[in-house]
Order: C-alpha cells, then structure tokens, then sequence
C-alpha cells in the first residue's frame, strides 16, 4: 500500500463520518433537508469512490496476499 491509499482511506472515512454526522442531527424525525441530501449525495458519492478506487488499485496485492496464506495453511 502506499500514501494514495492511505489519504483515499481517510478521505473515504472522512466523507462516512459527515454522512454519520447527518444522521445524529436529524434524529428522531431523519428528514433532510433537500440542501442536505445533495450534501448527502456528494459525502456518500467520495466515500463509494475512493473505497473503489482502493480495491481497484490493490486487487492484486490483496489476492497474492490470500494465495500466500492459503498456501502456508494447506498441508503439503
């Protein structure tokens, strides 16, 4: 992994935390305002992105990492 991953990560958890924060403000009725579900929209959008973005860039390692693993763990 490198630093683009890491600042994907905190900008995804980031934009996870202001969607949080909408739901606490708007408790018990959770009616948005429509300001606030284009504000929801663009949060939930950032977040969808970046995990993707993620995934994408490190499919491969994540999979030779599970191939590794499978390997040390089944009998030879």
């Amino acid at each position: 992994m490198d630093e683009n991953t890491l600042n994907r990560t905190k900008s995804a958890i980031d934009a996870l935390i202001d969607v949080q924060q909408f739901w606490i403000d708007n408790v018990p009725e959770y009616n948005l305002s429509d300001q606030d579900l284009v504000k929801l929209k663009k949060r939930l959008k950032r977040a969808m992105d970046n995990v993707q973005k993620i995934y994408n860039e490190n499919e491969d390692k994540m999979v030779d990492a599970e191939e590794i693993l499978k390997k040390k763990r089944s009998p030879e």
